[in-house]
C-alpha cells in the first residue's frame, strides 16, 4: 500500500516550516523531510471516529484511504494535538460550503483545502501567499480563513 502522509500534503503546498534552534520558522523544501517511524500502534475509539469525520470530510479534495489516514495519524508524536487541527480544519471547509449558495466544484474546493491546510501551520496572510492561489481570489481567500479560528500550529521538523 502506497504510504501517504503529511509528505503529499507538503507536496500541496510546496513547503514547511522548522524551528531553528534560535525559533525562527523557516521553509523547508517537502523532498528533505522523511517519513517518520508509526509511533503509536493503537488508537482509541474516540480517535477513530474522529479521524473517520476527517477522512470523509476531506475524501473528495484529498483522496486517501482511511487506513492510510489512520496510519499517518499513528505517526505523530501525539495524534490526539494533530486530530484537533484537523477537525478546526473540517469545520472551517464544512462551514464555508455551506457558506456558499451555489456548489463549487472540485478544483475550487481542492483550493479551499489547500488554504485551509496552509492556514493551519501559519497566519492567514503567509497562507494565501504560501497556496498560490489561482482561482480564489484574496476576498474570498479570507472569506474561507474567516472560518479557521484557530492559531497556526507549524510542523515541528528535527534534523538527524
Amino acid at each position: 500500500m502506497k504510504a501517504i502522509n503529511i509528505i503529499t500534503i507538503l507536496t500541496l503546498l510546496f513547503s514547511c516550516h522548522s524551528k531553528k534552534e534560535n525559533n525562527e520558522i523557516v521553509n523547508l523544501d517537502s523532498e528533505q523531510i522523511k517519513l517518520g517511524e508509526i509511533v503509536h500502534d493503537t488508537l482509541s475509539a474516540e480517535q477513530l471516529l474522529k479521524i473517520k469525520h476527517i477522512q470523509s470530510t476531506f475524501q473528495e479534495v484529498y483522496p486517501v484511504t482511511l487506513e492510510e489516514t489512520i496510519i499517518n495519524f499513528k505517526r505523530d508524536q501525539n495524534p490526539d494535538n494533530e486530530i484537533v487541527v484537523w477537525l478546526d480544519m473540517s469545520s472551517a471547509y464544512e462551514n464555508y460550503l455551506k457558506s456558499q449558495t451555489n456548489n463549487l466544484d472540485l478544483t475550487k474546493k481542492q483550493e479551499v483545502f489547500k488554504l485551509l491546510l496552509s492556514r493551519s501551520m501559519m497566519p492567514s496572510n503567509e497562507a494565501i501567499l504560501n497556496s498560490e492561489l489561482k482561482i480564489l481570489d484574496e476576498n474570498e481567500a479570507n472569506k474561507v480563513l474567516s472560518f479557521y479560528t484557530e492559531s497556526p500550529k507549524p510542523i515541528k521538523v528535527y534534523q538527524k
